[in-house]
């Protein structure tokens, strides 16, 4: 029994040993065999990382074929030679024939006036650019678009205008008045130098004119002229030389001017008459207030009437100006008069006390 068992156990332990060096053996091999796997992983990840893409070839640009259109090529060079043709060719014009000549000939030209414009003096030079401007024509174009207006003062009447007249009157009551007994002689400068003043403020573009009255009327001019150097020069030097003796009269008096006879006395109307003629737009009256025909005197309201109907008969209506040249007979009839004048054609009134000499 004793044997037996140990034999048994004997064999069972054989048994053991047998089976453990199995297991032993069977590690092994799977150790072994996932070396083998790693080791082919990475020959593997070599040869597609590293050898693969140098054996790979490289890239390269291949344009397309160009697409020709032999048909667009032929209609260019037909229609470059129809040009060139069409260039080259003459064009071909109708001729133009005359059948007849004009039957009637041309109509004469008109006789236009004359003008007395002289811009520039050669023998008086302007001395500045400004002046030559002003000679010229041009220098309003420096003041704006009312460049041929010009702004004046005469007797503290200021005005601005493109046309202005100045009427004087020269009768013998401008100089001397009798009166009581006793003759009462003017001083006629001042309303000279006043003018002449006036006529040189004016623009070069401005028309001017002036004109006496007594027993008729006489112009310096036929015209409104431009206010040129030498038109102002010229304007001015009649001024200085009226003649301011009492006996003086228009038929008398020298000038190339215009001359408008109605008959004696102080014919303010005739004046007037005159002056509404240059259809000015200002028109400056220096008087004494005596209006008469003579023996006949002309009252205010007929005055008044006259100048109501050479406003109507004139394009443009003028303003009127009145100066009062007072005279120590001066009479109150004369003085509503010259203020009626002023304040029924939109102009001022203003007196001016005459020097005794």
């Amino acid at each position: 029994m004793d044997e037996a068992q140990s034999t048994q156990e004997t064999i069972r332990r054989l048994k053991e040993l047998r089976g453990q060096h199995h297991g032993k053996r069977s590690k092994s091999r799977s150790f072994i065999a996932a070396i083998i796997l790693q080791v082919v992983l990475v020959a593997l990840t070599v040869v597609i990382v590293v050898i693969a893409p140098k054996l790979a070839e490289e890239p390269s640009f291949i344009a397309k074929k160009t697409i020709y259109l032999p048909q667009r090529e032929l209609e260019h060079q037909a229609a470059m030679a129809e040009f060139q043709q069409a260039a080259s060719a003459p064009l071909t014009l109708e001729k133009l024939t005359t059948l007849s000549l004009l039957s009637d000939p041309l109509p004469d030209m008109p006789t236009l006036p004359t003008m007395d414009f002289t811009p520039f003096e050669n023998e008086n030079p302007v001395p500045n650019a400004e002046g030559l401007l002003q000679d010229s024509g041009l220098g309003n174009a420096l003041q704006g678009l009312n460049a041929g207006a010009s702004q004046v003062n005469y007797f503290g009447i200021r005005e601005e205008a493109r046309r202005y007249m100045i009427l004087i009157d020269s009768s013998n009551s401008m100089f001397e008045r009798s009166r009581d007994g006793q003759r009462h002689r003017f001083d006629f400068t001042t309303i000279k130098e006043e003018s002449i003043a006036l006529i040189n403020t004016l623009n070069a573009n401005t028309l001017f004119n002036v004109a006496i009255y007594e027993g008729g009327s006489m112009a310096w001019n036929n015209y409104l002229v431009p206010a040129s150097i030498g038109n102002k020069e010229t304007a001015a030097q009649w001024v200085r030389d009226l003649d301011e003796s009492p006996g003086a009269s228009i038929r008398s008096r020298k000038g190339s001017g215009p001359k408008l006879m109605e008959g004696g006395g102080t014919r303010l109307d005739t004046g007037l008459k005159q002056a509404f003629s240059f259809q000015p737009e200002v028109i400056f009256i220096v008087t004494d207030g005596e209006i008469n025909r003579g023996s006949s005197k002309i009252t205010e309201e007929e005055i008044v009437g006259i100048i109501k109907d050479l406003q109507q008969q004139s394009p443009e209506p003028a303003r009127i100006h009145v100066i009062h040249y007072v005279t120590s007979v001066a009479r109150d009839s004369e003085v509503e008069a010259m203020r009626a004048i002023a304040s029924r054609n939109r102009g001022r009134f203003r007196k001016v006390e005459a020097k005794e000499l």
